[in-house]
């Protein structure tokens, strides 16, 4: 079968659950060493990690809160001392409900991730697009950018790394995260193909864009 994120290092933050753990175990499908977050649930980390090391991988997993900005820059800093590179990193953003906070949070990812990422490698996004919608008017400070704004103007500064920075979003996503939610199981397969796809070799000119999934609705930011 072919691998071709074989020799890869992937980090997935919150990989213990829902499409966190989708994320994780396509990664590894496609030959990608992998590292979940996760914040206090050793238990069901301990499983996906067992799960991903039955496909051929090496897998590990950090109890790190990557739901807070020291979170995240934490894990990366883990992961270079560990494995010495970051060729992927996904961010499963789906617990945010402000645009607001999943904005902060995603350009912290991606300010700690940009130094030490190796070039050509794949930042991707995915949230809960009914987020965009709801933002927290802050009297003192103009509007933060929309989400795919930042996204743009991330993909435009790592443009000449070869580092692509895309985003993946559904309405239908939640805490929860289990296709239970919105009994669509073609839907999650649809996302994790797509963040196959961006992950891949086949994608090395895409970026900068987000791709919603929503089972034929679709919601706009205000």
């Amino acid at each position: 079968m072919n691998k071709p994120l074989a020799g890869k290092i992937a980090i997935v933050t919150d990989g213990h659950y829902g499409i966190g753990a989708l994320s994780a175990q396509t990664l590894a499908d496609q030959g990608a060493d992998v590292i979940i977050s996760h914040p206090k649930n050793a238990w069901n980390a301990a499983g996906i990690v067992t799960g991903l090391e039955a496909r051929g991988v090496n897998a590990r997993a950090y109890a790190i809160n990557c739901d807070r900005v020291s979170g995240i820059k934490a894990l990366v800093s883990r992961v270079i001392d560990d494995f010495g590179q970051v060729d992927i990193l996904v961010t499963n953003n789906v617990s945010f409900v402000l645009q607001d906070d999943e904005r902060l949070y995603s350009k912290a990812a991606i300010d700690a991730i940009a130094p030490v990422i190796r070039d050509g490698g794949r930042i991707i996004t995915i949230g809960n697009s009914a987020a965009q919608a709801k933002t927290r008017a802050v009297a003192s400070s103009p509007k933060p950018a929309a989400l795919h704004d930042l996204i743009t103007h991330s993909a435009k500064s790592l443009h000449d790394r070869h580092v692509t920075v895309n985003r993946l979003q559904s309405n239908f996503l939640d805490r929860s995260n289990l296709t239970a939610s919105f009994g669509n199981t073609s839907l999650l397969g649809d996302i994790t193909s797509g963040l196959s796809f961006l992950a891949g070799p086949d994608a090395d000119f895409i970026t900068g864009t987000t791709f919603n999934f929503n089972d034929h609705t679709i919601r706009h930011a205000a």
